[in-house]
């Protein structure tokens, strides 16, 4: 289901998602937005479904968010990016009245089935896989040693290797858009600088791999291109589910991967971070 831009695209924007100031997908409208306001509320109640933020209206409380104003020139732009964002599935535009100011919102579509009541703002920088996941990754990759033919080493670095990519295909859904297959959204990554610049600072060899699925197909590590060296990690995990490779080799090319990926996937993480910091000349006084 495909979200259209909302009727009137005068009004600002009620952002309280990946959208808000200092939030992954800011940076999609940074270039756009005139002014952001400090934190405002709107009545309703965050909820939360399948890791995103939806706002119900029929509940009483407040939601924390930011209202953003668009240029008259660029709004339809912003709208139609936000729309671009989100699927349709989890929202629709609403209005809503932010310090008597109306604005534009998304609501969530039944928005009390398949969700948990949130306290707080919600803050995609606390996501589990963003934190805790890329912990347990961390921990497994420093516990590993030689192989030894022990299998459930193996095991262990094929788990936070897939744990990993979890959390990178989270990263690409929240920041580019929440529709769409993973490994079209996945392409994204390498295109950011940041995980560029990270791929030259942490890879040091040339390798390749063959499909497990189709031996026809070759992926090269070459740390002179970011989408080759996309292509070579993300077909080690694809591997991972399609076993038939020997043990010694799988441990040792899941276990460097996995050395190389985990810090290039932190850098382009806090890069990220950076990226989402609202200018200075765009933050105003709620209420202003």
């Amino acid at each position: 289901m495909t979200l259209e831009r909302p009727s009137d695209t005068t009004l600002p924007f009620f952002a309280y998602g990946v959208f808000r100031p200092g939030e992954i997908g800011f940076f999609q409208l940074k270039h756009l937005v005139s002014s952001a306001s400090g934190p405002s509320r709107a009545v309703g109640a965050l909820r939360i479904r399948d890791g995103l933020p939806i706002l119900d209206p029929t509940q009483g409380s407040t939601l924390v968010g930011q209202l953003l104003e668009f240029a008259p020139e660029f709004a339809d732009e912003a709208y139609d990016r936000i729309a671009a964002m989100e699927p349709g599935k989890q929202y629709r535009w609403g209005i809503t009245s932010v310090d008597g100011v109306k604005a534009n919102v998304l609501v969530g579509r039944s928005p009390q089935k398949g969700s948990a009541q949130s306290d707080g703002a919600w803050s995609s920088w606390d996501d589990p896989l963003f934190v805790e996941g890329l912990d347990v990754v961390d921990e497994v990759l420093e516990g590993s040693g030689a192989f030894e033919f022990d299998f459930k080493n193996l095991f262990r670095l094929q788990m936070a290797y897939l744990l990993l990519w979890s959390s990178i295909e989270r990263y690409v859904s929240l920041r580019y858009h929440l529709r769409g297959n993973a490994t079209e959204k996945v392409d994204h990554l390498a295109g950011e600088s940041a995980f560029a610049q990270a791929i030259r600072d942490h890879v040091r060899r040339r390798d390749e791999v063959r499909s497990a699925a189709e031996p026809d197909d070759k992926y090269v590590l070459d740390s002179s291109s970011p989408k080759k060296c996309l292509g070579y990690y993300y077909q080690i995990r694809s591997n991972i589910t399609h076993r038939g490779k020997a043990a010694y080799d799988d441990y040792d090319r899941v276990r460097m991967a996995l050395a190389e990926l985990l810090p290039i996937f932190r850098a382009a993480l806090a890069a990220a971070q950076v990226d989402a910091a609202p200018e200075p000349a765009q933050e105003r006084r709620a209420g202003a």
